[in-house]
């Protein structure tokens, strides 16, 4: 059996895809408690603090949009979709690392850490080890 065929991989994007689900509501529902986890100092102002809460709950929503995406690629769509969606979701977590580095100059591998793991686990699933 190929590596892409292990139905393992199917249940470790489910994992991520729960990941991203619980990160989203939390995002949405608590995102001054949430704020913490996404590695940016802590907004000193109302107006700062109003401005981050939403900014939290868009984030919250591309999160849910990722969950979604993954549950529906590994339980309806094709491997090759399941891999590349879990590639771009890497690829969003690198982002966010590269942005929390920028701005923090530190906290880019609690992003680029589990980022780098979905990504393998993505390109397993599309096929680059047969």
């Amino acid at each position: 059996m190929a590596i892409s065929a292990h139905p393992g991989l199917r249940l470790v994007a489910t994992f991520f895809g729960t990941i991203f689900l619980g990160f989203g509501l939390n995002y949405i529902f608590r995102p001054r408690e949430a704020y913490s986890t996404f590695g940016l100092p802590a907004p000193t102002t109302p107006t700062d603090q109003h401005l981050m809460d939403s900014f939290l709950a868009l984030f919250g929503a591309k999160d849910l949009f990722m969950a979604v995406a993954i549950y529906s690629a590994a339980y309806f769509g094709s491997r090759k979709t399941l891999g590349i969606v879990l590639v771009m979701a890497g690829f969003c977590a690198g982002v966010d690392g590269y942005v929390v580095k920028r701005h923090t100059g530190t906290g880019e591998w609690n992003h680029w850490g589990y980022g780098s793991v979905i990504t393998v686990v993505g390109a397993l699933t599309l096929g680059v080890l047969g």
